[in-house]
């Protein structure tokens, strides 16, 4: 015989489960000890085991009796319905990983259209005026005060690794 307390070692399952399990009718202890602890034999140790595989399964705990009775019919159809339902769930889940991959490439189509703009506004600092002399200065006073952040406006630029290579050694000679 066992107590409750070995009994949940056996499974990983707390006293307080095994009393709900208890309460709704899917555990019953076989006898009580002289000081009154619940004691569970194999076959408790045995319908445990089952309890815990169909809950593990997904199986509702309120339509396991049905199934432990031996109900043939009723585990065919719990077991079914069960099944409908996680595949239900798997669609959601897929649903919600399109959705945030969907996020995700927006945010990088929206980092290139950055690039884009970015680049359009350095061509145009050039065309109204602006040499390669003044972007050096910039990007001095830039690496000076922040090179980590430096380092992430070349490359939200769009600057090429080789690029960004040739303005910090012009900068940092």
């Amino acid at each position: 015989m066992y107590t409750i307390r070995e009994l949940g070692k056996m499974f990983g399952l707390s006293r307080t489960a095994l009393l709900y399990y208890e309460s709704i009718g899917l555990l019953s202890a076989e006898a009580r000890s002289d000081a009154n602890y619940r004691l569970y034999s194999d076959d408790s140790v045995k319908r445990l085991d089952r309890i815990c595989t169909y809950k593990d399964a997904g199986v509702p705990l309120a339509k396991i009796p049905n199934i432990l009775n031996h109900e043939a019919d009723d585990e065919q159809e719990i077991l079914e319905k069960t099944l409908l339902m996680l595949n239900q769930k798997a669609q959601e889940i897929k649903k919600n990983q399109d959705r945030i991959t969907a996020l995700l490439n927006h945010e990088s189509a929206e980092c290139s259209s950055i690039q884009i703009d970015l680049r359009t506004i350095m061509d145009s600092l050039t065309q109204i005026g602006f040499g390669e002399d003044v972007f050096l200065q910039i990007h001095g006073i830039l690496e000076r005060k922040t090179p980590d952040g430096h380092l992430s406006f070349l490359k939200l630029c769009g600057f090429s690794d080789e690029e960004i290579s040739r303005i910090l050694s012009v900068i940092n000679p």
